[in-house]
């Protein structure tokens, strides 16, 4: 039985009425120390007015996951990136592309931003990164603790540019997890940096395979890859080799989702999970960032074998384009016989 849990963030009581039954026979089947629902956010990434409006819709987003009592909720890559805005929406009035939304960030606050670039040799977009980093994380933080702790659960709060005072002049691409009680920890960075976020657009840095460890989330040990990463066998391995159960590809896709681009993803966690045995989940983020599309279909996978269908889906998303939520109950005794 391939579970179809999912539904618009904005019709969740219908879609989500006529899939509770569904999932509560489905989680009966399991033993309780073996059952383990993942609930994935697939979220739209879109620039924000105030703090108060990105909290509003992580919050949201999170509500709708929690009709289904899940052990693990996940969001999007880049979910904290639309935060480098925060409080310049009058710098991108008439925008119409990244790069000119970066040029125009970068040149409203050029008397703050000037100083890093000289002091760190830096380029301009990562300096305004630099310059920004303190407030995107701590409303990053402050939202996502609310929010895991508020509701009791485990959450994967898909990615955010984020500096470390080892590294001054970096800002690199950073997954965290919050616990049930609200506390964060750095689960991931991302080290096969796409296109957009080398040194001719965002000029993010390049993280280490090392710097990205498996982690307990509940009764299950999980594993996190940034999006690119999940292409890499070698990095994949290595958590499981570490204990990882569940492997999370938190993504944001920056391109149309055509026949080609699914085949292309199909080699990415979908190869791995088959490679490696265990269950995957990858949550996409959608939307349109000043004329860039992000497109994707949230997924959870495991082994053909583990699936009637014998694809390897036990969800996906409905649509490539709309906001939805993706659940499963995945039985963790497949893994740990």
């Amino acid at each position: 039985m391939k579970l179809q849990i999912n539904g618009l963030l904005t019709a969740w009581p219908l879609l989500f009425a006529v899939g509770l039954l569904t999932l509560v026979a489905a989680r009966s089947a399991l033993a309780d120390d073996t059952k383990y629902t993942v609930a994935a956010v697939q979220s739209e990434l879109r620039f924000y007015a105030s703090e108060e409006d990105f909290a509003a819709h992580m919050a949201e987003g999170m509500a709708a996951a929690m009709k289904f009592k899940p052990d693990l909720v996940v969001f999007p890559e880049d979910v904290g990136l639309p935060l480098v805005a925060l409080g310049d929406q009058d710098a991108l009035a008439g925008v119409k592309s990244l790069h000119d939304a970066i040029a125009a960030l970068v040149h409203k606050h050029m008397a703050e931003i000037g100083p890093i670039c000289t002091k760190y040799g830096v380029s301009p977009q990562r300096a305004l990164f630099l310059f920004k980093a303190d407030q995107v994380k701590q409303v990053y933080t402050d939202t996502f603790s609310h929010i895991a702790h508020e509701n009791k659960t485990p959450t994967l709060a898909g990615s955010v540019p984020m500096r470390f005072q080892y590294a001054p002049s970096d800002v690199y691409n950073v997954s965290c997890e919050f616990s049930n009680k609200g506390r964060m920890h750095i689960v991931a960075e991302k080290v096969h940096p796409i296109d957009i976020e080398l040194a001719d657009g965002l000029d993010l840095s390049p993280a280490k395979p090392e710097d990205s460890r498996p982690f307990n989330a509940g009764n299950a040990r999980v594993g996190c890859l940034v999006c690119a990463d999940a292409w890499d066998p070698a990095m994949a391995k290595r958590l499981v080799d570490d204990g990882a159960e569940i492997l999370v590809q938190v993504s944001a896709n920056p391109s149309l989702w055509t026949k080609e681009e699914q085949a292309r993803w199909h080699e990415g966690l979908w190869t791995r999970v088959q490679e490696l045995g265990v269950y995957g989940v990858t949550c996409m983020g959608i939307g349109n960032l000043v004329g860039l599309p992000f497109e994707g279909i949230t997924q959870i996978q495991a082994p053909k074998a583990w699936t009637d269908s014998g694809d390897g889906v036990l969800a996906e998303a409905p649509s490539a384009t709309a906001e939805a939520v993706v659940v499963a109950v995945l039985d963790l005794s497949r893994i740990r016989h």
